[in-house]
C-alpha cells in the first residue's frame, strides 16, 4: 500500500512538472498579433520607408481590413510608429556619425600632407643651401663654384642640379661634405632628406613635429 502511494506521488509530482513546463512554455511561445507587425518593420525599414510613409501605410491596411491591423487601436498604432521612429532616428544617427567621422578622417589626411610637403620642401631648401655652400669651396675639377647664381627652389631643384657640374672628376676624398648632402637631395626617398630610412619613419616624424 506505501509503495503504491509512493507511485502516485511521483507520478503526481512529475505530471505537475510537466503541466508546469508546458504552461511556461506556452506563454514565452505565444506571439500576437502586435507582436507580429513590429517584427514586419524589420522588413519595411531595409525597403527604405520612412517614419511619415510607415503610418500611412499601416493606416491604409486598416483601411483595407487587414487581418493583424484591423483590429489595432490607437495607441497601437501610436507604438509601432514610437518604435519604428526610434529605429530611424538610431540609424540616421549612424550615418550622421559614420559621415562625420569620414569627412575628419578626410580632413586630417588633406592637412597631414600639407604639413607633410611644406616639412619636406623647407628641408629640401636647407639642404640645397648645404650643398651650394660646400660645392663653392670645392676643390674638384668639373664642380660649378657660382652656386649663387642657381636658386635654392626645391620644385626646381631637378632642373637646377644639371648646371652644379661641367664635367670631369667630380669626387675627391676632401668633397665628402658635399657628396653626402647630394646624396640626399637625389634619392627617390624622401625620408634621407631628414636622416631616416623609410616612409613610415619620416611619417612618423612628421606626426610627431
Amino acid at each position: 500500500m506505501d509503495k503504491q502511494a509512493g507511485r502516485v506521488n511521483v507520478n503526481f509530482l512529475s505530471d505537475s512538472k510537466k503541466n508546469k513546463n508546458s504552461n511556461i512554455q506556452q506563454k514565452q511561445t505565444k506571439v500576437t498579433g502586435l507582436d507580429k507587425l513590429f517584427q514586419l518593420q524589420k522588413d519595411l525599414f531595409k525597403e527604405g520607408l520612412d517614419p511619415e510613409q510607415y503610418e500611412d501605410y499601416i493606416h491604409d491596411k486598416i483601411k483595407e481590413e487587414k487581418y493583424y491591423y484591423k483590429s489595432l487601436t490607437n495607441d497601437d498604432v501610436e507604438k509601432l510608429v514610437k518604435v519604428y521612429k526610434k529605429k530611424h532616428q538610431t540609424k540616421d544617427n549612424k550615418v550622421n556619425l559614420m559621415l562625420s567621422d569620414r569627412k575628419r578622417k578626410k580632413r586630417q589626411k588633406k592637412l597631414f600632407k600639407e604639413k607633410k610637403r611644406v616639412l619636406i620642401e623647407e628641408q629640401k631648401r636647407g639642404l640645397i643651401d648645404a650643398t651650394f655652400k660646400e660645392l663653392s669651396r670645392s676643390k674638384a675639377i668639373g664642380v660649378g663654384k657660382s652656386t649663387h647664381l642657381h636658386t635654392n627652389d626645391p620644385e626646381k631643384w631637378n632642373n637646377t642640379k644639371k648646371f652644379l657640374f661641367t664635367g670631369g672628376r667630380y669626387f675627391e676624398g676632401s668633397d665628402k661634405e658635399w657628396v653626402d648632402i647630394y646624396q640626399k637631395l637625389v634619392s627617390e626617398n624622401s625620408a634621407h632628406l631628414f636622416d631616416l630610412h623609410s616612409p613610415t619613419a619620416l611619417n612618423e616624424r612628421i606626426m610627431n613635429h
